[in-house]
């Protein structure tokens, strides 16, 4: 068996895939397919694209003829949303961008604050249909918390659609496998110490599941806040949680999970995840010490 590996700079982070096979050539272009496919959903979903939809979305308001990839990731987003009662909310851009603005200058907030905060409003996204619209004018979307999992789960269905029953998808942590490395082995993933970037904190074993760890890995911090990561509730970037860890099903669960994680108390949040079937969770905070539900702990490797 060849173990076939290929990486590429996709979606704003590193994208790895793995597949095991007993011909080396054929995997390879089972897996370029599967790039193709997170080169497609970040045409429809990237910010920055003047041609994609979202950043069409933004600019007006409103979206005709959305894709069906776009209306089933905010339809997700919306259950996640009302799971965390709004902390988690695509529709947060404005505020991310207004307090890195702001604290870029001079670490400061002002009276327009309050005016951005009611922007930031998940249930003024209106869907209907393969029609977006925003109910706010001044709204804007960013689904970078959630784009990347769907493309790890789509991309995991071509490998399956082509018969490769032993793969791993790794977008930037946010990681779904196929299988086992064989029958008998499971994949292992090492989860970083977010404070010691050489150590890892455990080793997960995972058959047929996700995995994603968001927190302050690849990400530059502006005056010791996090603002990739924001919690409209409390409109700020700060949090108590520097790493969040996901297992679930599937990846795109996973990924809007582990962000909603580090924008919650951190035993907050394991209560929440305590009460969700199938799923599990791992938190570090500031402070480092380390949380995990209840059944965590079957994941790790001895």
């Amino acid at each position: 068996m060849f173990l076939v590996k290929k990486s590429m700079i996709l979606m704003g982070t590193s994208v790895t895939m793995y597949a095991v096979h007993p011909e080396p050539a054929y995997p390879q272009k089972v897996i370029e397919e599967a790039f193709d496919e997170f080169k497609r959903i970040e045409k429809i979903m990237s910010i920055c694209d003047d041609g994609s939809e979202v950043f069409k979305l933004n600019k007006q308001g409103f979206l005709n003829n959305a894709s069906e990839d776009l209306i089933y990731v905010l339809k997700e987003a919306e259950k996640i949303s009302r799971l965390t009662r709004g902390v988690y909310d695509v529709s947060v851009l404005p505020l991310m961008e207004y307090l890195e603005e702001r604290f870029r200058e001079d670490g400061s907030a002002d009276e327009k604050l309050s005016d951005i905060v009611e922007l930031v409003d998940y249930s003024s996204i209106s869907v209907s249909g393969d029609t977006v619209r925003f109910l706010k004018k001044g709204m804007k979307i960013v689904l970078n918390s959630i784009a990347k999992g769907y493309a790890v789960d789509l991309a995991s269905d071509i490998l399956r659609r082509y018969n490769i029953r032993h793969g791993m998808i790794n977008a930037g942590g946010d990681i779904r496998t196929i299988g086992g490395k064989t029958e008998q082995e499971p994949w292992k993933i090492a989860i970083r110490d977010p404070f010691n970037k050489d150590k890892h904190v455990c080793i997960l074993k995972l058959f047929n599941g996700s995995v994603a760890t968001s927190g302050v890995y690849e990400y530059e911090t502006i005056r010791g806040s996090h603002l990739h990561i924001v919690n409209p509730l409390k409109k700020t970037g700060e949090s108590r949680v520097v790493s969040a860890t996901v297992i679930a099903d599937k990846c795109i669960v996973a990924d809007a999970l582990a962000t909603s994680l580090c924008a919650i108390e951190p035993i907050e949040g394991i209560q929440l995840i305590e009460q969700l079937d199938d799923i599990e969770a791992m938190l570090i905070t500031d402070e480092k010490s380390i949380l995990k539900t209840s059944r965590f702990v079957t994941y790790e490797d001895d």
